[in-house]
């Protein structure tokens, strides 16, 4: 047996080199579609998961999506739409920990220029009460009137007083965005887009 596998190996590889037999077609096959799906994971879109609730009631823990990682590079974010970002340094010296590859997902509510402010429990983008019905609760803090800067968004928790995000540690600098997420694929039953509204 031993001898007959051998050579069973022998003429695989030599076949192999020749680029016939069944390695040699499954390597055909298989390479380019593996190398396409590569690309789209790194390149276009990648899968995420919700490890938290400051985004409840748009994502629930263990809820995955779909992260589109294109738009970044052709316009700046908009607001309402629901990004996956590494955390500004801030973040980090605040948890006293070192970045570590953790990404965030928020939701950029004043883009570069607008002036923000959060009072009476409610967000307010250049003078104007926001309409927010993806929001779980008012917000239990105050915000002063100050401009976004150049360069960066602000962002914030669909769980306004459980999420750990601009309101504690400032404006995200545009260049830490990941990509924009688009899609719920699990649980079945919350599979859908993502609404910016």
């Amino acid at each position: 047996a031993t001898e007959s596998g051998k050579s069973w190996l022998a003429n695989e590889l030599a076949k192999l080199r020749r680029g016939e037999g069944e390695v040699a077609e499954f390597a055909r096959e298989f390479v380019p579609t593996f190398a396409v799906c590569l690309a789209i994971r790194f390149l276009i879109v990648e899968p995420r998961y919700i490890p938290s609730l400051s985004m409840y009631p748009t994502f629930e823990v263990n809820d995955q999506l779909a992260v589109e990682k294109v738009s970044k590079l052709v316009r700046p974010p908009l607001r309402r739409e629901v990004v996956v970002f590494n955390p500004p340094e801030l973040f980090w010296q605040l948890t006293d920990r070192e970045p570590d590859g953790e990404a965030l997902i928020k939701r950029v509510v004043a883009v570069e220029g607008d002036v923000i402010e959060v009072r009476d429990g409610r967000l307010f983008v250049n003078g104007e009460k926001q309409q927010e019905p993806f929001t779980n609760e008012p917000a239990e803090y105050r915000l002063a009137p100050m401009t976004v800067p150049s360069g960066t968004v602000f962002v914030l928790g669909d769980n306004r007083n459980h999420s750990f995000d601009s309101h504690y540690w400032g404006f995200l600098p545009r260049e830490n965005i990941i990509g924009h997420a688009i899609f719920k694929y699990w649980p079945p039953n919350r599979i859908g887009p993502i609404s910016d509204s």
